[in-house]
């Protein structure tokens, strides 16, 4: 399995790489939020329930061997809650592949259409700083 580099959530607790991965592109962050989507999306009914999101972050941290903490699960919550546009308790194929585009936009700090490691470490330390200053 080759080490992709990936800006949403669910992979946070999958574990620190040991060498910095290659840059990821706004094509393959696209990509991979639908393939994401259709495997969690257990139903097929083109929404994802908090259910099948939850059920997506355990098999994807099962893959990993790794646990997912409340802590990790309530900051997913978060993120669902922030992408459920319509407050319904579900998130769209087009909501989700758009938050992941969004992520990637915002961490795309030279506007060059990849995104570094080190972009990815400096967008993450601006947005911590914007929200301690409630922003």
């Amino acid at each position: 399995m080759s080490r992709k580099w990936l800006l949403l959530p669910i992979v946070g607790w999958a574990g620190a790489a040991l060498a910095d991965p290659p840059p990821v592109t706004r094509a393959e962050v696209g990509s991979r939020a639908e393939e994401m989507f259709a495997k969690a999306d257990t139903n097929h009914d083109g929404f994802l329930s908090r259910d099948e999101y939850h059920a997506s972050i355990l098999a994807r941290a099962k893959q990993f061997d790794a646990q997912v903490t409340p802590q990790g699960l309530a900051a997913a919550d978060a993120m669902f809650d922030a992408v459920d546009i319509h407050h319904d308790g579900r998130v769209s194929h087009a909501d989700f592949v758009a938050a992941a585009l969004a992520h990637f936009d915002g961490a795309d700090l030279n506007h060059d259409g990849k995104v570094t490691p080190d972009e990815a470490r400096k967008a993450a330390k601006l947005k911590q700083k914007a929200m301690k200053n409630g922003r």
